[in-house]
């Protein structure tokens, strides 16, 4: 494939998680969550298998966009279900170990593909897909549903049966049954209010979407192995692949205990700042294989210490709890359009 050909390829994806993420988004109040990402579940099996089986670019390209489907529905629907089903004082940790999941995802990826690279054997690297995929839709059949999502639906007690399998006392139960109760008097924001009421909250998360999307994290997580090769490092797929999952992970997991402990605010500072000097490094000194692969780690390190877990548990906590659903919607279907344009781009500039 040719620069364009891969950009296409690889963006496919992102831009199939936008139509799911309109559409469930207005199906919100009708599909409760864990039915909605057994939905998915089901999607990503379909799509890894329609990718395993692909006879040419066109073909691959509708089976990444019906991965994306299925994409738009996890990412958005999973971190609002662990929202809602975790207690307040740790629910920000939860999201947070959402983003390490996803990190370790990345990294087991990257093993699968550096597995089969010798044997070049990229259907088997792409339908082992279908394993992690059936035990999340068999996971999501056994798991409870929201308890939120109940109570809208009338069903307290069914709700307070899920809550006494995830709380730790009769009052905690009882306090947040009347929170949500509470909450479910007033009717959700619609999206005229959304852009008004709420447009201050709003305009600060697109602002920060942007930032977390074009300082550039997914050149390195999507385009990192081409990067190495070009500065002639040997084994430069296998190089970037570790180097680049390892740095993801182990920042995310250095950052757990600080995201209560110093708040989201700061972290975010300190990430964005730490991502300055490797970023000006790499553009000086590009021509040196050695100071550009320190620069791309430190960089990936910095994003994931930060900018990659507190932006997906800011989010859903900043936005008022009546705009909740949908603001995730669009910022969730902003991230991944930016994402999206990003990725296509990306090989034709480089």
């Amino acid at each position: 494939m040719n620069a364009a050909q891969k950009g296409l390829v690889v963006s496919f994806l992102l831009f199939g998680a936008l139509p799911s993420i309109v559409v469930f988004t207005a199906l919100e109040k009708k599909i409760e969550r864990r039915n909605t990402l057994i939905i998915g579940g089901i999607v990503f099996i379909i799509g890894s298998i329609l990718s395993a089986i692909a006879t040419g670019m066109y073909y691959i390209m509708a089976a990444r966009f019906i991965l994306g489907i299925a994409a738009g529905i996890a990412n958005m629907f999973g971190l609002i279900y662990l929202s809602e089903l975790a207690p307040a004082k740790i629910r920000g940790l939860m999201s947070s170990l959402y983003q390490l999941s996803v990190n370790i995802g990345i990294l087991v990826a990257y093993g699968v593909g550096a597995a089969f690279q010798g044997s070049e054997e990229w259907r088997w690297t792409l339908a082992i897909g279908v394993i992690p995929t059936a035990i999340f839709t068999i996971g999501m059949f056994v798991s409870p549903q929201s308890p939120r999502w109940l109570i809208r639906d009338g069903q307290v007690n069914k709700a307070k049966k899920v809550l006494n399998r995830v709380r730790s006392s009769d009052d905690e139960i009882k306090h947040e049954v009347h929170d949500i109760e509470n909450s479910l008097t007033t009717q959700d924001a619609g999206l005229h209010e959304l852009f008004t009421r709420f447009r201050p909250v709003l305009t600060m998360l697109i602002i920060l979407t942007i930032f977390q999307v074009f300082t550039g994290i997914n050149a390195a997580v999507y385009y990192a192995p081409e990067i190495f090769h070009n500065l002639g490092l040997a084994n430069a797929s296998i190089v970037a692949d570790f180097g680049v999952g390892t740095a993801l992970v182990v920042s995310t997991l250095i950052s757990l205990p600080f995201i209560d402990r110093l708040g989201r605010k700061k972290l975010l500072e300190i990430s964005l700042v730490g991502q300055i000097p490797p970023a000006i490094a790499l553009c000086i000194w590009s021509g040196n294989a050695t100071i550009a692969v320190i620069s791309i780690f430190i960089y990936v390190f910095m994003f994931g210490f930060g900018l990659g877990p507190v932006f997906w548990s800011y989010v859903p906590e900043i936005l008022p709890l009546k705009a909740r659903a949908l603001g995730m919607g669009v910022i969730t279907f902003t991230q991944y359009l930016l994402n999206a344009v990003f990725s296509l781009l990306l090989p034709n500039i480089c």
